[in-house]
């Protein structure tokens, strides 16, 4: 077969072709310094980092989630500590208003603290996190009692955060549980030493029972804190080996990725050199 000066031509233009797409892509690793920066470069690998790059998308949403339980979860042992420390005196004044030396008129005056601590623990009991009630089930924009002597106005609804896959954490506390006994106590507490009687151990051991409500809801909340605590820290975890994965697939060898590009622009400049040669020798074949 006859090599014509067309078939050299063109040739000589294909491999120049071949040198500089090399090169190009040498030098995008370079300047990148990734390996894989279009699935071309390695589909397999590609395919491995996408997947890579979803997990990592889907825990960093998991992680997100427990920030915003935690925040909750926070507001709502703030506000069970309040209340709880509300308890605690209006205890300390039962046991006052017990003492058969106090005259009614002593006691009264105690009614208008007791009152006074009513009106806090229902305050504590409308507590909200982000615009929501924390104390009313799914009913998040109705407080769970309007008065304190009102019925519960809430439902019993569990709201659960995604924490991590198959895993759902309760965020929340229903003041039916958690309020109701402590608010009957104080009110019978008042209405008592408002009318100037002595307080009966009946009363003591109501205030007894609505502190352990809360303390028990308190308790509760404290345990799913440190439950998002412990997934947190595998998520972090898992986060990180992912990304190391990730950029092991990814991130190019750069002592290696200047060394091919040396080579390639070596490579290339030889390359322009032989076709310059060829082209001017084939010019001159057609002006002979």
């Amino acid at each position: 077969m006859r090599i014509t000066t067309r078939m050299l031509s063109d040739d000589a233009v294909r491999q120049l072709q071949a040198s500089t797409e090399s090169m190009s892509r040498a030098s995008e690793q370079v300047s990148t310094t990734k390996r894989l920066n279009r699935p071309s470069d390695d589909p397999s690998q590609t395919r491995s980092a996408v997947n890579l790059r979803e997990g990592i998308a889907e825990l960093k949403q998991y992680r997100r989630n427990i920030d915003v339980a935690d925040r909750t979860l926070s507001a709502t042992d703030a506000a069970l500590g309040s209340a709880g420390e509300i308890m605690q005196r209006a205890r300390e004044l039962a046991v006052q208003g017990a003492n058969g030396s106090l005259s009614p008129l002593d006691r009264t005056q105690l009614a208008v603290e007791v009152d006074q601590l009513l009106q806090g623990l229902l305050q504590q009991s409308q507590a909200k996190s982000a615009g929501s009630f924390l104390f009313s089930g799914f009913r998040t924009d109705i407080a769970p009692f309007a008065t304190a002597t009102g019925p519960y106005l809430g439902d019993s609804g569990a709201i659960m955060a995604r924490t991590a896959p198959n895993s759902s954490l309760q965020i929340n506390i229903t003041a039916d549980t958690a309020f109701a006994p402590a608010l009957a106590a104080l009110v019978t507490l008042q209405t008592g030493l408002a009318a100037g009687t002595p307080v009966v151990g009946s009363t003591i051991t109501a205030i007894d029972v609505g502190f352990d409500a809360l303390i028990s809801a308190r308790g509760q909340t404290g345990a799913r804190q440190n439950r998002l605590e412990e997934t947190a820290s595998f998520l972090e975890g898992t986060i990180l080996a992912s990304r190391k994965l990730l950029s092991g697939l990814e991130d190019a060898d750069m002592t290696e990725a200047i060394s091919t590009l040396v080579q390639r622009q070596a490579t290339y400049d030889a390359a322009l050199k032989v076709n310059a040669r060829i082209m001017q020798t084939t010019l001159l074949d057609v002006l002979r």
